[in-house]
Parts: structure tokens; sequence; C-alpha cells
């Protein structure tokens, strides 16, 4: 006999989805990191920072091709006199800051340190100016040692006033004194030399120069410093430039500021000269240069230190005030020689091996 049916559903029902959680993996942790990075460090990048500027390590420039002149005139060299720069970024970025802070060759400096009350646009023309005035003076320092009169003193220019002093009520700065008790000044020595011979409580008479082309006629009585006659003005020499004989330029591109001086006057001997003036070798060469070839100090030095390094230079002048700050940076990677003129250059290279042939034997 059979068993009845029953209603006993004996089929298995279908199983429920679900979901297992796993923890993420370090791939993914990684990634997210990664990505959230990028995008901070994208953030910071667009925060512009415009009360600091970066100063940093720019470049070295062999300056002989970007000299214009007759080809007539020039001579090719082995060796190179090179230009160095400082790259300076007046409007950093917050990721830029931050990086200027983890390296040292890289200076940060406060807006007005740099720039002062000028515009951005403003001291990128005051740069090219300054610029071409150095190109002007190194052009003539050159020449006046190549036997070329374009360098004239004319006078000693009053740079400082004491006051209280017999100048104070006679002179201004600016002022240059072209005669003084009947004898020509023609620089800052003429006068001294001058002062000296009088006495305290003497009459001095001089003839003025004004900034207006003008000439004024002065007296005072001197007084009496350490028991000599005593005037109270801190004196330069003035010149006066005459004209070029020949054109010459300097190509170049976003370069501006004085310290390329000593580096022009240079690269123009050696460019003038039928010897070799660096014989083969690779000199970088710094400092501002004044109508007399003296050397000045310039900005930027530790900068422009590392730029030297980086260059392979085999010798980098510098002006005497800042070899020790150069000299720290290179330690005996480069040598680095103090100069305080000119003519001090000349004889560093003459004493390397260079040919100072053709140059005035004042310099020599």
């Amino acid at each position: 006999m059979s068993e009845p049916p029953t209603n006993e559903n004996t089929s298995v029902p279908p199983t429920e989805p679900f979901n297992v959680r796993r923890s993420p993996t370090w791939a993914v942790v990684a990634a997210t990191v990664i990505c959230l990075g990028l995008v901070g460090l994208l953030v910071l990048d667009q925060v512009t920072v415009t009360s600091k500027v970066l100063t940093s390590p720019g470049t070295t420039r062999d300056i002989a091709p970007m000299l214009v002149l007759d080809k007539a005139m020039t001579y090719s060299a082995d060796g190179e006199i090179r230009m160095v720069t400082v790259q300076s970024n007046l409007e950093p970025s917050l990721l830029e800051l931050l990086g200027g802070w983890l390296d040292d060759s890289i200076e940060i400096s406060d807006r007005h340190e740099v720039l002062g009350d000028r515009t951005i646009e403003q001291n990128r023309t005051l740069g090219q100016e300054q610029m071409a005035r150095s190109l002007d003076v190194a052009v003539r320092v050159a020449l006046e040692r190549l036997g070329y009169e374009v360098i004239s003193e004319a006078g000693a220019l009053v740079i400082q006033i004491l006051p209280d002093t017999p100048a104070s009520a006679a002179l201004d700065s600016g002022d240059v004194i072209i005669e003084a008790d009947d004898q020509a000044v023609r620089n800052a020595r003429d006068l001294g030399e001058i002062v000296r011979s009088r006495l305290p409580g003497d009459l001095f008479s001089f003839s003025v120069l004004q900034l207006d082309g003008t000439i004024r006629y002065e007296t005072v009585v001197l007084s009496e410093k350490n028991g000599n006659a005593f005037l109270g003005v801190s004196i330069g020499t003035y010149v006066e430039m005459g004209e070029l004989p020949f054109e010459i330029n300097f190509l170049s591109e976003r370069v501006g500021g004085p310290s390329a001086g000593l580096g022009l006057t240079l690269a123009l001997l050696e460019t003038m000269l039928p010897g070799e003036l660096v014989p083969g070798l690779r000199v970088v060469a710094t400092g501002t240069v004044d109508p007399l070839g003296n050397v000045g100090p310039v900005g930027g030095m530790e900068q422009k230190s590392h730029a030297v390094m980086r260059s392979g230079a085999d010798l980098f002048v510098v002006p005497s005030s800042q070899a020790e700050q150069a000299q720290s940076v290179l330690g005996e990677m480069v040598d680095v020689v103090a100069v305080d003129t000119v003519d001090d250059a000349l004889q560093i290279l003459r004493s390397l091996g260079g040919d100072l042939s053709g140059i005035g034997s004042a310099s020599q």
C-alpha cells in the first residue's frame, strides 16, 4: 500500500547573496596616501608667497661668444672667462618655499630686502640698466689697459660730509672739487695732499663742479683733527667717460645687475689680446668694476659659489671682501682667488701662465 503524498518541499532553497568584508590591502592604502600627497603638493604649488624671495644657484656662461665687436680685432682662445648668475624667484609658491628651507644652497629673504619699494618690472628694468652701465665701464677699463684713452680723472667727488665741519656749510654730496687754492684737482689723492699741506685755521678756497654742470666757488676755514688741517669730507675720484673708438656690444638675455663687471673686463681683454690670457683654464669671475678698475662686492655670493662648484671651473676670481664666503662653499674643489682691482686679477692670471703682452705697463 502506497503512502499518501506529503506537502513537504524537499527542494533546497536558493542561497541568499551576501558580502564579505575584507580589510583594504597595503597597496590601496599606499595609493591613497600618494594621491593625497600629490593633491597636497599641487595645492602648495598653487599658493603664492608674496612676502619672500628665493635666491638659488644659477649657471656659468662663457662670455666671449656674447661679445660683439669687429672680427678683425678679436682672437680665439683655448681658455674661458665665464660669468656666474643666480636665479631670483620673486613670487615663490609654498612648495618652492618649502624646498628652499630644505636646500642649503637657496637663500630665503624678505621681499623688501630685495625689491625695496620697486615693483617686479621696475626691479627688472633696474637690473638691465645696471648691466648696461657695467658693460660700459668694463669696456672702458679694458680699453684703457690696451692703450686707449677713454677714461679721464676729472676731480674729487664728495661722497659723504661730516656734520659740524668746514665742509658741512659749503659742500653737498655729489659735488666735485676741481680746483683748490689755485691747484688743479684731478682725483681724490690730489685734494688730500693739498689739504694736508695746510694748517688748521687756514683759509681754504676751492672750485666746485655742481650736478647741473655749473661751477661755484667756496672758501672755508680749515678745522683741526689729530693736529692736522681738516675739511670733513669723504671723497672719491670723479671720472669722465670719453668716446669709444669703436662699438662693442654684449648679447645677454635675462641677465641683469652689475656683478659681471670683472668678468666682462677680463673676457674683453682675452678676446682682444693675441696671447692666451687664461691658457687652457676655465675661469669664473665675479665682482663690480668702477672706472678706476677697483673690484667691489656682489650679491648672492654663496649661491654663485654653488653654481661655480657645479660648473667644473678651475679658478674662481672674487672680491677680496667675499673670498672667505666663497671658500667656505667650495673648499678645495675650486681655487678661490681674492682681488681688489682688475690689475690684481691680471697679475694672478700672469702667475698661472697668462700672456699679458699688449697690456699697458701700469698693469704689468
